[in-house]
C-alpha cells in the first residue's frame, strides 16, 4: 500500500511540476519577445536620428546653392523691371555646376639637400622634397568644421530674359546689355524674347 501512495504522490508531484516548468518557460519566452521589442525600437530611434543628420546636411548645402542661385535671379528680376519700358520680367539662369567652399590648408614643404663626396673625388647630390597639407579644423559647438576661407559660387552658363518691352529693339537692346554687365557674362549666353499678352 505505501507502494500506491508513493506512486500516487509522485504522480501529483509531478502535476506540479510541469505546471512550473510551463509557467517558467512561458516567462522565459516572455523576458524574450522583451527584449527583442526594446532591441528592435533602439534600432528605430538610432536609424531615425542617422536619417535626420543626413538630411539636414544635405539640406543645409541645398539651401546655401539654392540661395545664392534665388538672390541672383530676384535681384535681376528687380533690377530689369526698373528699366524704362521693360514692364513685367521673368528670368531664367543656368548655372554649371555647383556652390564649392575651399578649405584653409597648412601647408609644410620641407628642402632637403645632401651632398656626398666619394673616395675618387666624385660628388653626389641628392635632393629630397615633401609636402604635406592639412585641412585647417575650427572648433564650433563641440564639433571640428573645416575653416572655410572661400565660397565659390558655380557658374553663369545661359540666361533668358523674358519680358513685356522686349519687342521693342532698344528695350531689348537695354535689357541684354544690363545682363551682360551685371552677370559678366558675353551676349551669347543671354536670349531676351518678348512676353507674350
Amino acid at each position: 500500500m505505501n507502494f500506491k501512495r508513493i506512486l500516487q504522490k509522485l504522480n501529483e508531484d509531478r502535476k506540479k511540476a510541469i505546471y512550473y516548468l510551463l509557467i517558467l518557460f512561458l516567462c522565459g519566452v516572455l523576458l524574450i519577445l522583451i527584449g527583442d521589442i526594446i532591441v528592435k525600437l533602439n534600432t528605430k530611434k538610432v536609424n531615425n536620428i542617422k536619417n535626420s543628420v543626413e538630411v539636414n546636411t544635405n539640406s543645409n548645402i541645398i539651401a546655401t546653392s539654392a540661395s545664392f542661385e534665388d538672390k541672383v535671379k530676384k535681384d535681376l528680376i528687380d533690377t530689369l523691371s526698373q528699366i524704362q519700358g521693360v514692364g513685367k520680367v521673368s528670368v531664367m539662369i543656368y548655372f554649371e555646376g555647383g556652390s564649392e567652399s575651399v578649405p584653409a590648408l597648412n601647408i609644410n614643404d620641407t628642402n632637403r639637400k645632401v651632398e656626398e663626396k666619394d673616395s675618387q673625388g666624385g660628388v653626389r647630390t641628392t635632393t629630397e622634397i615633401s609636402k604635406n597639407e592639412n585641412v585647417v579644423l575650427i572648433n564650433e559647438g563641440g564639433t571640428s568644421k573645416p575653416y572655410i576661407i572661400k565660397q565659390v559660387n558655380p557658374s553663369i552658363g545661359g540666361v533668358i530674359v523674358v519680358a513685356e518691352g522686349a519687342g521693342n529693339s532698344e528695350v531689348k537692346e537695354r535689357i541684354l546689355n544690363s545682363v551682360k554687365t551685371v552677370l559678366n557674362i558675353p551676349a551669347s549666353k543671354v536670349s531676351v524674347m518678348p512676353m507674350k499678352k
